[in-house]
């Protein structure tokens, strides 16, 4: 339950100061950002299926949490799940959302300087998707939580983590958050 606990204070904390709040987990376990990454998705992971039940689509895919959404709703569609089995796609594909993207966007950031390591990128984007884990599952509020999480793992956290300098930060969140819109149209 302390666990619990702790995770939910360092999401609102996120909310709050990501800054600061990243500097602090910076100390913290791989294993301890998975956990927070699972804890807090839990929320949208549990709550997407209610909002799809009152009618609302799902609306959001700019976070990692979002793509971990729709593609737990084409998997369902495929293997022709109900929506019970939403959750636990989602907090399955939370996982290899996390991984895949702390490999790309290590390698990204390691390609323009920056000097954090793996576990720091893995560190920023569990963390770093505070807002999105939180307040995804809202319609109509899951986009303005998205690029929210978008600004501290994309923008933030490459400078905070890998020391990077905020030209460079603005440059690469501009192109990947450019990317994620042309790929949700497309979609």
């Amino acid at each position: 339950m302390k666990l619990i606990k702790h995770n939910f204070v360092v999401a609102f904390e996120m909310l709050r100061d990501p800054w600061k709040t990243l500097e602090e987990v910076s100390s913290e376990t791989a294993l301890h950002a998975l956990t927070f990454l699972l804890t807090i998705g839990a929320v949208t992971a549990l709550l997407t299926p209610l909002q799809i039940s009152l009618g609302f689509e799902d609306v959001n895919g700019l976070h990692a949490g979002g793509q971990a959404e729709y593609l737990a709703k084409d998997l369902s569609a495929l293997l022709k799940l109900g929506i019970e089995w939403r959750p636990i796609l989602i907090e399955i594909l939370y996982i290899l959302i996390l991984l895949f993207s702390t490999g790309y966007l290590h390698i990204i950031l390691k390609a323009i300087g920056g000097k954090g390591s793996v576990k720091d990128t893995f560190k920023m984007i569990a963390y770093g998707d505070a807002p999105g884990l939180l307040f995804g599952w809202m319609p109509y509020f899951a986009t303005v939580s998205a690029v929210w999480a978008g600004v501290i793992q994309i923008l933030i956290g490459p400078v905070v983590l890998h020391k990077i300098t905020w030209g460079k930060a603005a440059i690469v969140f501009g192109i990947l958050m450019g990317l994620g819109i042309v790929e949700i149209a497309l979609s």
